[in-house]
């Protein structure tokens, strides 16, 4: 199956003198793959950032846009075994950006100004973004279109897991391709991990997401409302959704959700198995 894993060792090791290649060393892992999709994770980490002090957050605002500095746990584990289970299901390999350094560090879901304090987070979080940003332009330059799925978990209900596209804002191009029912009816993302048994939000899907989790900085900066972005959703998933007895389950119904929506919404020029019939 052609892709490429690798990770930006030759940057940070220039920057990060502390930093090792070594395989549990790693701070981001990305893979670049083959097909319109890609998998981000930025609060899952549980690693150190060497040199860097822990972040204060002094005179920002906190919460859901401010400064918080709590890890998604589970979501790095979670985001690693759905990329695997898609390269397995898809006659390809989606790409994926995932952190492996703790969010007290950096924060890759918030702007500079509010998720770096030291040199050497700026340097990882512009590797972050470079990484993104080259996953979502080839996405682009090879496909036309393509799904972002950003995970993270939240704290405020166990049971439930919150769809962000700011108001659908964030899924511009799929509404225009495809009509709202792709983002808000019973065949779009929402809908098929419902029909898997997950409880969602909003529900009914037209309704208005849930303050606090309307999709953060990363579904805003590369959604499809932008000119050089593609659509976005941000899973904001609660604690029965992340931890370990549930992850297997969890994991292959999403990785199953994203296969069907490639099915239904993805470009025509993807591998034939995954073309629409639609």
């Amino acid at each position: 199956m052609p892709h490429t894993r690798f990770l930006l060792s030759a940057l940070l090791a220039v920057l990060l003198p502390a930093y090792t290649n070594a395989a549990d060393d790693e701070l981001i892992i990305v893979q670049e793959g083959d097909l319109p999709l890609v998998i981000s994770a930025p609060h899952g980490g549980a690693l150190e950032l060497p040199g860097a002090p822990i972040r204060i957050g002094e005179g920002l605002k906190k919460g859901a846009s401010g400064f918080f500095a709590g890890r998604d746990t589970g979501t790095e584990e979670l985001a690693l075994l759905v990329v695997k289970l898609l390269d397995e299901k898809l006659p390809g390999a989606p790409s994926c950006v995932i952190s492996r350094v703790h969010r007290k560090y950096v924060d890759f879901n918030r702007p500079a100004e509010i998720g770096v304090e030291h040199e050497k987070a700026r340097t990882l979080h512009d590797s972050w973004h470079l990484a993104l940003r080259t996953s979502v332009n080839r996405i682009r330059e090879t496909h036309g279109a393509g799904l972002l799925i950003d995970l993270h978990g939240q704290g405020s209900s166990a049971s439930t897991v919150f769809r962000g596209t700011s108001h659908g804002l964030t899924v511009q191009q799929l509404k225009k391709r495809h009509g709202e029912s792709a983002h808000a009816g019973e065949h779009s993302l929402t809908g098929i991990l419902k029909q898997s048994g997950w409880t969602m939000h909003p529900d009914p899907f037209s309704g208005r997401e849930q303050a606090g989790f309307t999709g953060g900085h990363i579904v805003r900066t590369y959604g499809s409302h932008k000119p050089d972005g593609i659509d976005a959703i941000q899973l904001e998933l609660g604690a029965d959704y992340r931890k370990a007895s549930a992850r297997h389950k969890v994991a292959t119904q999403l990785a199953d959700a994203i296969v069907r929506y490639c099915e239904l919404y993805l470009p025509t020029n993807l591998p034939s198995s995954t073309q629409s019939t639609q």
